[in-house]
């Protein structure tokens, strides 16, 4: 990957299999990339949240907002003092670092001027043991939120009660949301995207992408997709979230699904290690 520099309005993204960069923040509405750590490709194409529309109030409202130090991403609230993102989004942080983070819910702006808009800071990260940076195999991760937020509808994960017997998804509709670029190399969106996919057989993604594993799930429709500036945010089937958004080729790319860390395979990981962070 080329190491230039790229400024853009907030959230931009880059093709290539993604990697573990993320845009830099400086809280003007411009973001800053470096692209050694960023989803890019051969000639520097950039992408963002494709083919959205405008999330309603209610719809998401825990959907986060990440502000990790200089730098940003999505989550999920799951309990009232934990966020759920990709460990990819903590790429480069330690846990000194946290005094810099905010996370911000039930905004439909990434300002969080939304009404009912909650900032919490953080006290804490755990990315999941396993996480392969190279692979993005294990892209998990959970944050412990300065205080609890509790008048928040949190997401849904899948039920720990199917453990083993969970659906692949195949062929069913799900529900992409963010805060990505709305043109290639222009702003951010400063209001909360959604787009509808298909979820595709892992056995279609693994022609693909030859370091899919069993830990992911990917999909795809013509004209929409997300990429990095929504990375560690959920993909939904049926008001569940199965998917944390993690890496792909390009973006919206006919050639290439979006992959997403599969939550069915941590539902247990997830429950134990938000009871103890």
């Amino acid at each position: 990957m080329r190491a230039t520099f790229l400024t853009l309005g907030l959230f931009c993204l880059i093709g290539f299999v993604y990697s573990n960069v993320l845009p830099a923040f400086d809280g003007t509405g411009n973001a800053e990339f470096d692209e050694q750590s960023l989803r890019s490709d051969d000639d520097g194409e950039l992408d963002q949240i494709v083919g959205g529309t405008p999330a309603a109030l209610g719809e998401f409202p825990f959907q986060a907002a990440l502000i990790l130090g200089g730098s940003l991403c999505g989550g999920t609230l799951i309990s009232p003092s934990v966020v759920l993102t990709a460990a990819h989004c903590l790429a480069g942080k330690t846990q000194a670092s946290v005094g810099t983070f905010t996370v911000r819910v039930n905004t439909l702006t990434l300002s969080g001027s939304t009404t009912g808009s909650v900032t919490r800071g953080v006290t804490r990260f755990i990315n999941h043991p396993n996480y392969v940076p190279r692979t993005n195999d294990n892209d998990i991760a959970l944050l412990k939120l300065s205080s609890p937020i509790t008048n928040v509808r949190l997401a849904t994960l899948p039920a720990p009660a199917s453990c083993g017997s969970f659906s692949t998804y195949a062929s069913q509709a799900a529900v992409i949301a963010g805060w990505g670029t709305t043109s290639s190399g222009g702003s951010i969106s400063q209001a909360l995207l959604k787009a509808t996919v298909t979820v595709l057989d892992n056995t279609v993604c693994q022609r693909q992408y030859s370091t899919l594993t069993d830990n992911m799930i990917c999909a795809a429709a013509p004209g929409k997709d997300t990429c990095q500036g929504d990375s560690g945010g959920p993909m939904m089937v049926g008001g569940v979230q199965v998917g944390i958004t993690s890496f792909g080729r390009g973006c919206a790319d006919p050639n290439f699904a979006g992959v997403y860390t599969r939550v069915t395979r941590y539902v247990s990981w997830i429950s134990t290690t938000s009871a103890t962070i």
